[in-house]
């Protein structure tokens, strides 16, 4: 077997070609590299890449929407009132009742009673010589005496009449109206108001009780009927 002795271009040659295949092996390799980045760069974003890349700032306190979603329901706290069953029932407070003053009454003019009230048993009548109703009271005094209003009221009205004279009529409070019957002069008109003891007129006569002595002749009515003057208004 010969040996040949390799000649320096052959050295050089061998080693030029291995360098070349490296240097090929590098150019590919980059060529390959430099490809793949191209495409990358030239892949179109997804919508939500582009989103995601959007010029606002992701917000700090992004959360899953799965899990993480805030309860709306505040958590109690410790001052929360507490519930409508722990809270302990209080009357409610009633107002105190006003005090209604209680109304009195005077008598219209000073003296004794002479005749009382009746609605059913019937009275001697010494002007009629009968036996008749009597639906007031008759007060003895003086001819001329003052009459006095009995409490505070309206005048109701002033009249001439047949059987009683001259006759006043007051309204009063609680339904109550009274007639004075058989008086002189008169000191009040219609619809003036009236004060407990103004005096109103003066006495005088009394057609149907002429025979009598002097006196006035009173008659209470209560919401329209007569009723006894001693009972409703505490004369005694």
């Amino acid at each position: 077997m010969k040996y040949y002795k390799t000649s320096k271009f052959a050295r050089a040659i061998t080693s030029t070609g291995f360098v070349t295949v490296v240097a090929c092996a590098l150019i590919a390799i980059g060529a390959f590299t430099w490809f793949a980045l191209s495409r990358s760069t030239a892949i179109p974003k997804t919508p939500t890449e582009s989103n995601n890349t959007s010029s606002y700032p992701k917000s700090d306190n992004s959360y899953n929407s799965d899990t993480d979603i805030p309860d709306p329901t505040p958590a109690p706290t410790d001052d929360v009132a507490e519930s409508e069953e722990e809270v302990p029932y209080e009357e409610p407070s009633q107002p105190e009742p006003t005090k209604e003053e209680k109304i009195t009454y005077v008598l219209p003019v000073e003296g004794q009673i002479s005749k009382n009230f009746s609605d059913t048993a019937l009275q001697y009548s010494a002007t009629y010589g009968d036996m008749r109703l009597h639906t007031g009271i008759d007060i003895s005094c003086a001819k001329n005496s003052n009459v006095k209003s009995v409490s505070s009221g309206t005048v109701k009205s002033v009249v001439e009449d047949a059987e009683f004279g001259r006759v006043i009529t007051i309204d009063y409070s609680e339904g109550i109206a009274v007639k004075y019957c058989g008086l002189g002069s008169v000191n009040v008109t219609d619809g003036d108001k009236v004060q407990t003891g103004q005096v109103i007129g003066t006495s005088g006569d009394i057609p149907s009780e002429c025979t009598d002595n002097p006196h006035i002749h009173i008659e209470v009515l209560l919401d329209g009927k007569s009723v006894s003057p001693l009972e409703i208004l505490g004369f005694e």
